[in-house]
């Protein structure tokens, strides 16, 4: 067994009209901000990219240090949203923003790769 941890990393990817980006940005920023101050969150940023189309590529790249403290962010995310009123679904496709969301295993964490 490794003493390396097995991290886990979300990554979403948002393609976000330009008229929306203020608006998600500040939704983006907020729950960044709550993530931060999760138990096991080790990284957290958040990062964009101009698309020839003039829409942007939004991304969300959190690290987690286990399952278990993702797990327990995610409903304290979900509680929070309920007590607010806030859909992130509905809020999303108001805006016309598309989502992708991925969660990746840390590789180096469970297998060795060799060139």
């Amino acid at each position: 067994m490794s003493d390396i941890p097995e991290s886990l990393y979300r990554i979403d990817r948002f393609t976000v009209p330009e008229r929306a980006r203020d608006a998600f940005l500040e939704r983006l920023v907020f729950i960044r901000d709550f993530l931060q101050g999760q138990p096991g969150c080790l990284y957290n940023r958040i990062g964009e990219a101009r698309q020839e189309d003039g829409s942007l590529a939004m991304v969300t790249i959190v690290e987690w240090s286990t399952r278990e403290a993702m797990n327990a962010a995610r409903g304290e995310a979900r509680a929070f949203y309920e007590k607010t009123g806030f859909d992130p679904g509905s809020f999303m496709t108001a805006l016309g923003i598309e989502p992708d969301f991925g969660l990746f295993a840390d590789i180096r964490a469970r297998d060795h790769v060799t060139a």
